[in-house]
């Protein structure tokens, strides 16, 4: 970055509130405002620039604070949520949304929403909210944030630069949803086809559930084992475990897992931590908290897997899943479930080109991560203030 934007150490530091203007335009008759949409805190997803939803006001709303194409709306309300967006249209606002523009022509408008994401700009209100529920900052301490301004000439390339960025993030973004999508039609495409003898399958029929298990009378206290946690489950993969001796394990480390298993979290199944196990030890543990599954002969490991992530079975376990702060669903539901079950032969072709969709979708995420890694080096360290340690 240095050969493309000059030393920052150079430029002047200048108070927010001497370039920023917070903007408290109201409108009481909303419904005769001419205007169509309004955005809450809930319409403002974190650390993303751009608005995707919003509410009618022809269909009602309270809020009164206007905003116009162009101005940067900042969450005041639980600022550790990140919220900050451009608008790209004109229309109403929470009174929990602050309204941003530039003052005059030293700040250019391009920049000022990457100065609002800077880690030093969300420090800052987060060490100046108040309230214990909803913690809330305002703008004349907002005002007071430092940070150093660029020259014109720099503050145009900076912007240029993060823009950029930002683009490809939201190009990566929609080739990772369309992947997404195609992925869960095709699966849903082929699994409505009727099985060969048109009769559905129950999962219990073709793989066993939670089959063996370590009882706490007889295995040794000290048989090292690693354990899985419901914590350790990602989308199809499994992080490190944790290694405990029996006796110093948890007490709901009890499943015993061997290789081509799928582990499924029945605690909050619309989070979709499900895995397929790929591994030669023989002292891997899982919670009790997941359900795992062992395919039999006549079903594919990975076909089998592919069909947990469905629209369908997540539906299916939306259902069924029982208690408040940890709903869940029984492995008695996992065994129920029933599929149309095509060959073997179709079944592995099928999980093949669902496996090759999914690892496309894995790549795009990365680029999406790194992408947005450098963007937010580029912000912190040429537009946020550095507190000295």
């Amino acid at each position: 970055m240095a050969s493309i934007i000059n030393n920052s150490s150079c430029w002047p530091k200048v108070a927010f509130g001497d370039v920023v203007r917070n903007v408290d335009e109201t409108i009481r008759d909303s419904q005769n405002s001419g205007l169509e949409r309004y955005v809450g805190l809930e319409h403002i997803d974190p650390e993303s620039l751009h608005i995707q939803r919003w509410g009618l006001i022809s269909e009602g709303t309270s809020f009164t604070r206007r905003f116009r194409k162009g101005q940067v709306l900042f969450g005041k309300r639980r600022a550790y949520q990140r919220k900050v967006a451009v608008a790209e249209f004109d229309g109403l606002c929470s009174s929990d949304i602050l309204v941003f523009q530039p003052k005059d022509d030293c700040l250019l408008p391009e920049l000022l929403p990457f100065i609002c994401q800077s880690d030093g700009f969300f420090e800052h209100a987060l060490d100046t909210s108040a309230g214990s529920l909803s913690p809330r900052t305002k703008f004349k301490e907002l005002a007071r944030y430092e940070f150093p301004l660029p020259p014109l000439d720099e503050q145009r390339r900076i912007a240029e630069i993060l823009w950029a960025a930002d683009r490809a993030i939201n190009n990566f973004e929609k080739l990772s949803a369309h992947i997404e999508n195609y992925y869960l039609q095709y699966l849903a495409k082929k699994l409505a086809i009727p099985s060969p003898d048109g009769k559905k399958v129950k999962i219990k029929e073709v793989a066993e559930i939670n089959s063996q298990t370590y009882s706490e009378k007889t295995t040794p206290s000290d048989f090292v084992i690693e354990y899985i946690d419901i914590s350790c489950l990602e989308s199809k993969t499994i992080d490190p475990t944790v290694k405990y001796g029996f006796g110093e394990a948890p007490s709901r480390a009890r499943r015993k897992v061997t290789n081509g298993d799928i582990l499924l979290s029945m605690v909050r199944p619309y989070f979709k931590a499900f895995a397929k196990v790929i591994t030669d030890k023989e002292n891997l543990v899982a919670s009790t908290g997941i359900c795992v599954v062992s395919p039999g002969p006549e079903i594919d490991a990975d076909f089998l897997l592919h069909i947990f992530f469905t629209k369908d079975f997540f539906d299916y376990c939306n259902e069924r899943m029982t208690g408040t702060n940890y709903p869940a669903i029984k492995p008695s539901d996992i065994a129920e479930y029933s599929i149309n079950l095509p060959s073997l032969g179709e079944q592995i072709e099928m999980a093949s080109l669902l496996s090759l969709l999914d690892k496309n979708k894995k790549e795009v995420d990365i680029h999406v991560q790194k992408i947005k890694e450098l963007s937010k080096f580029l912000i912190n360290e040429h537009l946020a203030y550095h507190r000295s340690i």
